[in-house]
């Protein structure tokens, strides 16, 4: 089986950006740079979606699979925009994994792109569109249906997952402001632990791997986040025993 990352990503509007954009006055506060914004996308586009290269990352997280073993990765606290990137970009060439998201094309791979050419990052993937194989598991299950059709933290909750709240562009800004950074970057981990339960999950009913795989690598991924203490312990407790493979 090849490496797999599942992948996600929190990111916040980007304000410096934003500024140097659009000529915006330093005595201007960050919260009405950051309204200013969206009162463009709401103009442009009818809804305050943040273009791709307005969204700065705070975090990147994922759960690798690799030779049978289950990796956590998640950024350093405090670490800078283009250090996550060249992380990110190093495990990338190393591994040369499949990427697992519930519907990256929507948000995630693009907000990646536009930022590593921003920072000067390069990613490998070629002509494959910078990172490879993608998996989303959204447009799988909905195959000729809508892509996104369905919230990801709805279907976990009815697949007995925890239920991972994913925010806006408002939504991350407003709970930033309000002193729950630590919260995002907590919820975007869990939903790349998330991300890799569903793909178990999925890959056991379509016979990519086995029953017993499947329960093997729920239990290893458990063990680790055991280990790991603080807001895991809060995402296990929502995830009990009887709902494991």
């Amino acid at each position: 089986m090849i490496p797999l990352l599942a992948l996600d990503i929190q990111t916040l509007p980007d304000v410096a950006g934003i500024r140097t954009l659009y000529q915006l006055d330093a005595e201007i506060s960050d919260a009405d740079v950051v309204y200013f914004a969206l009162q463009r996308s709401r103009a442009s586009r009818a809804d305050e979606f943040m273009p791709y290269h307005l969204h700065r990352i705070v975090a990147v997280n994922a759960v690798l699979h690799i030779r049978q073993e289950v990796v956590l990765h998640q950024s350093e606290p405090g670490q800078d925009e283009a250090a996550m990137l060249q992380t990110l970009s190093a495990l990338l060439n190393e591994h040369m994994p499949q990427i697992v998201s519930w519907q990256g094309s929507q948000l995630m791979l693009p907000v990646l792109r536009h930022r590593a050419m921003l920072h000067n990052v390069s990613f490998p993937g070629g002509g494959n569109g910078l990172f490879g194989q993608t998996v989303e598991l959204s447009r799988v299950l909905c195959q000729n249906a809508q892509p996104g059709c369905v919230a990801q933290d709805e279907m976990a909750g009815l697949c007995g997952l925890p239920r991972i709240p994913e925010y806006d562009a408002p939504q991350s800004w407003a709970a930033s402001a309000a002193g729950g950074l630590d919260t995002l970057l907590a919820h975007s981990a869990q939903r790349a632990a998330c991300h890799y339960l569903m793909w178990l999950r999925l890959a056991a009913l379509q016979g990519q791997i086995s029953p017993l795989t499947r329960s093997q690598h729920e239990q290893k991924l458990a063990q680790l986040l055991e280990q790991q203490g603080g807001h895991w312990q809060d995402f296990l407790q929502q995830w009990p025993v009887n709902n494991r493979a």
